[in-house]
């Protein structure tokens, strides 16, 4: 009997069912970064340089630089489409931040974190504007404002503009919210067309990194409530932005709002934390950061070193160039929240 022919028909047969099957799929992971001021980012890099000794920032200094330069990431990429200035994309580098060409936000520690830790490609998606809040900006849409609220708007927008209408009022509440949402569809729409590389790669979302929380912290009304309507506006939040992303399942990450550091710590950090205990409200992570805030610079700031001599002016460069509530714009804070972001993220897909 000829075994050869059966034989070779066999194999084509399996060749050809080989042939047919789909490529494996490929996906880029994406993270949307979204917040407020220090989302946007005012750290200087140069701060890390100052830092690249210290027991934070040694351990992945050299993986940050390219010869005397900032690398540029060729699995890492990034869109901001609501830069102030101007929408910019591209690979992960220096310069996604709001202060200066080659400034930084936290996005600069999350992306070579996770573009280290993650085989695939990975997308991040920036969406940020200062000083933005939840109780009227963000305001998610399953979080109504009352009629009372919508009186109080009315009055302040008149102030302004004497024929603002109470639909004025009811515009304000939740439009950056809205926001948040069109520029995340268009993002995820376009990436083949923002991102060559990526082309024929599925968007798979692997996380929503939220920083924000200076003008809600600064909110009498909300202050004298010990901010638990803070709490319970953000839980809707993630439930809102989950279904209008698409997204039931997507990892929430809260980081903690650190101007002062330490010592500024106190109820409104303590309603942000709640957040992520609220009852059915999985898959949410609050990521304390206040010990990232640079003491020495503060120090300085509070010598005024930024307004001294010129060898006074040298020594704050070299650690800060912004007020405490941008985290004296330490590039240093920005990095390592970013790192601490990202390994909470990288943390919540293991589990």
């Amino acid at each position: 009997m000829n075994l050869v022919r059966p034989l070779l028909t066999s194999l084509l047969i399996l060749a050809a069912t080989f042939s047919l099957a789909p490529a494996a799929e490929k996906t880029v992971k994406v993270f949307f970064l979204v917040g407020q001021s220090n989302m946007e980012g005012k750290g200087n890099p140069i701060h890390l340089d100052t830092y690249k000794d210290d027991a934070a920032i040694k351990p992945t200094y050299a993986g940050l630089k390219d010869g005397e330069g900032w690398k540029v990431r060729d699995d890492v990429w990034i869109t901001y489409p609501s830069k102030h200035g101007g929408a910019k994309h591209g690979p992960l580098t220096v310069g996604y931040g709001t202060k200066g060409e080659d400034s930084i936000g936290p996005e600069f520690g999350f992306g070579h974190t996770v573009g280290n830790a993650i085989d695939e490609p990975v997308l991040l998606i920036k969406i940020a504007w200062g000083g933005k809040s939840v109780a009227v900006d963000f305001r998610p849409p399953g979080a109504p404002p009352s009629q009372a609220e919508l009186e109080a708007r009315l009055e302040r927008i008149k102030k302004k503009n004497p024929d603002a209408t109470s639909e004025d009022a009811k515009e304000a509440y939740g439009h950056y919210y809205r926001e948040t949402v069109r520029h995340a569809k268009e993002e995820l729409d376009n990436i083949d067309k923002r991102f060559p590389e990526l082309k024929d790669h599925e968007p798979e979302i692997a996380g929503f990194i939220w920083h924000q929380g200076f003008n809600d912290k600064i909110n009498k009304t909300l202050r004298d409530n010990q901010y638990a309507d803070y709490t319970k506006w953000l839980g809707q939040f993630v439930r809102d932005i989950r279904k209008d992303l698409g997204a039931p399942d997507m990892p929430f990450v809260i980081g903690e709002l650190s101007t002062g550091g330490i010592p500024a710590r106190g109820e409104f950090q303590i309603a942000q934390a709640n957040t992520a205990k609220i009852d059915g409200l999985e898959g949410v992570a609050f990521v304390p950061t206040a010990e990232y805030y640079d003491t020495a610079a503060h120090e300085l700031f509070e010598k005024g070193f930024w307004k001294g001599t010129e060898e006074q002016k040298a020594q704050w460069r070299a650690v800060g160039n912004d007020r405490p509530y941008h985290y004296l714009g330490s590039g240093k804070t920005y990095y390592l929240k970013g790192v601490a972001f990202a390994d909470a993220a990288l943390k919540m897909q293991n589990d």
